[in-house]
């Protein structure tokens, strides 16, 4: 499933948590609170079954 914020944009990741800590999304969420504080564009977190990692993302506009 495409993430709605991500969709028509640039997503670039900014930090990456492994999800194997127990704290990942923690730290994932205080990482997004962060970068919000500097920046303008929208700032969300993923989660990537992949590579079983929380990300932080930035999406830029196109």
């Amino acid at each position: 499933m495409t993430c709605r914020s991500c969709t028509g944009h640039h997503p670039a990741t900014l930090r990456t948590f492994p999800a194997g800590d127990t704290r990942a999304s923690l730290h994932a969420a205080r990482a997004a609170t962060e970068e919000r504080e500097h920046t303008t564009a929208p700032v969300h977190i993923h989660y990537d079954a992949t590579t079983d990692t929380f990300a932080v993302v930035r999406t830029e506009e196109n």
